[in-house]
């Protein structure tokens, strides 16, 4: 539905919302609820008791259990002493017991700090101790490599989950004669999902109110520096996400919604898990999701809505195809996270489409510290090479870089965000938080994102470069100017060779940088200098003489981070150590 096509535009996307014409009058005007995300979850499914809410490799978990479950770790917790605005830290994959976990700590006013069970001891110690967490829910497999440390926190009860606790009862016997459960401590330290659950069943929980607009969420970024932040998230800007984004997509009561990353990540926590199941739409998790299996996850489950990022789509053009493949269950595909080359994209739609998927994959762009998502693109109109318009409820504004001078239809410049969906700040982090939010002269609070774009006069939006990475060069010209290792990425992805690439700056004495492409082949593509030379070529035909690439360096595979996307930082320091 497009409407306000002949609106007199000023110039300043930010004033004139032109992305609203795709939009009806009820998605923009929706309410947003105050509310916990417990409370607003509750809300929308008591009366479907017997609806499921979560299905977990064979077991299918109603409401009414749901609610018994949250009911029953909320006790739990209360028992271990934790109190309204305590945090606890929460380390687990997706299993049934990091949403118990999560709601019964919102339901009691306490914070569920959200980290990677596998983050590695350094990066564990350090998020405990940020957090001063005396609880914390653990992955049974992070508790084996804590269980000697913890004691430099100050951690005093640790409660140990696995992932057959919630299996089926048949699996579970079997899940457990596989993989016996570890000794604890007799000192009590350290007790079994179990057994926590069943010294709090006697345990009253009081009546307690919180302010949704205080955090009760912690999830983690890098941000642009790479250094770790905890982003609070408020009840009330995840409960905005979860009604723009699941208004959008118009869910339908048990429908399926497969979790194929992990509830650490904001994109996954929120939009293929909190938000499915607050629409009452079942949410699959999958505890280890696995790309080479996704055939028989979708014959299996028969999932209506997928999250996931690039690698795991991109891992469907290298699967051996059944023999009769059905995927007309699949209602909505998105992908986040990083950009996928267009021709990567182009394929996998034309695979979706020609075995019954109901669209093309969509896409977006965001960050933590707006919850995920602030943009998406349409199902219904062609936004080939954006990444889309600004939900329903949220603002966008592009920014002269360093200023909040807000720049033209068409003018790259910082891209900005406003409105319900913004973090509360950084966890202990003001200085922080003050470098990328700013009340401007509109009055609106503003994050900026460290993302380059433009937005056209249709208010689609379009990325070009991350401010935070650019390369000084020296030019032919002997000026320094500005290289944009995004803009040089795209070109190289945008060859059908290159499944994803990387460009990092390299010192040198007459150039002060230069830009170094380093790239992954898509299968049946060997390295060769015939072939980097043909990127070379394709490089001239793309970029002007200053952005191309010096050196075209082969790898078999670019290090990722957690979150799945390359990690140009740990390239980075491999080129600092090795040549510096």
């Amino acid at each position: 539905m497009e409407k306000n096509e002949n609106k007199n535009l000023t110039g300043y996307p930010s004033v004139d919302k032109p992305w609203l014409k795709y939009y009806s009058e009820d998605l923009i005007n929706t309410p947003l609820p105050s509310a916990t995300i417990y409370e607003h979850m509750y809300q929308q499914n008591r009366d479907y008791p017997q609806d499921i809410a979560i299905s977990y490799l064979g077991r299918e978990i109603s409401y009414k259990n749901l609610f018994q479950n949250i009911e029953n770790a909320a006790k739990a917790f209360i028992t271990a002493g934790v109190k309204c605005g305590d945090i606890v830290t929460v380390a687990l994959p997706s299993v049934p017991e990091a949403l118990y976990s999560l709601y019964a700590l919102n339901k009691i006013g306490a914070v569920a700090n959200m980290i990677h069970p596998l983050a590695g001891q350094t990066d564990l110690i350090f998020y405990l101790r940020e957090s001063g967490s005396k609880v914390v829910v653990l992955f049974d497999v992070t508790y084996e490599s804590l269980r000697d440390v913890l004691s430099r926190t100050n951690v005093r009860l640790a409660v140990v989950v696995s992932a057959g606790d919630s299996l089926p009862f048949g699996l579970k016997q079997l899940y457990f004669l596989k993989n016996p459960r570890k000794s604890l401590p007799k000192d009590g330290s350290a007790v079994l999902w179990q057994s926590f659950i069943q010294a709090g069943e006697k345990t009253p929980i009081p009546q307690i109110r919180k302010d949704p607009e205080t955090m009760a969420v912690i999830s983690h970024t890098g941000g642009t520096t790479g250094s770790p932040k905890g982003v609070m998230c408020s009840d009330n800007s995840i409960n905005a996400m979860i009604v723009m984004t699941g208004q959008i997509l118009s869910p339908v009561r048990q429908e399926r919604a497969m979790a194929v990353l992990p509830p650490f990540i904001n994109y996954s926590l929120v939009n293929s898990m909190l938000e499915p199941i607050a629409f009452g739409v079942t949410c699959v998790l999958i505890p280890k999701y696995e790309p080479e299996r996704f055939f028989e996850y979708m014959k299996k489950y028969k999932p209506n809505y997928i999250v996931s990022i690039p690698p795991y789509w991109e891992a469907l053009l290298q699967l051996p195809e059944p023999a009769s493949l059905d995927l007309s269950c699949l209602k909505v595909g998105i992908y986040g996270g990083e950009s996928m080359a267009k021709q990567n994209e182009t394929a996998i739609n034309e695979f979706l489409l020609s075995h019954g998927a109901k669209n093309r994959l969509s896409t977006g762009l965001g960050m933590t510290e707006v919850i995920c998502a602030a943009t998406l693109t349409s199902f219904e109109h062609d936004m080939t090479g954006s990444v889309g318009i600004p939900l329903p409820q949220v603002t966008c504004k592009i920014v002269v870089p360093e200023e909040e001078t807000e720049c033209s239809y068409g003018q790259d410049g910082e891209i900005c965000y406003g409105g319900p969906t913004l973090m509360i700040g950084y966890y202990h982090n003001q200085q922080a938080t003050d470098d990328v939010v700013k009340v401007h002269k509109d009055g609106i609070r503003w994050i900026h994102s460290g993302d380059l774009g433009h937005i056209d006069e249709n208010g689609i939006l379009y990325i070009t470069g991350r401010i935070k990475r650019i390369v000084m060069t020296k030019g032919k010209d002997g000026n320094i100017t500005k290289l944009f290792p995004v803009r040089i990425e795209e070109a190289i992805n945008s060859h059908p060779a290159v499944r994803v690439s990387c460009v990092i700056g390299i010192k040198d004495e007459e150039r002060v940088n230069y830009p170094r492409a380093i790239i992954e082949l898509n299968d049946n593509f060997t390295a060769s200098e015939e072939l980097s030379e043909e990127i070379m070529e394709h490089c001239r035909r793309h970029l002007p003489d200053y952005s191309l690439p010096d050196e075209i360096v082969f790898r078999e595979t670019l290090p990722r981070t957690p979150r799945g996307k390359v990690d140009y930082r740990a390239l980075e320091k491999e080129v600092l150590l090795s040549e510096g």
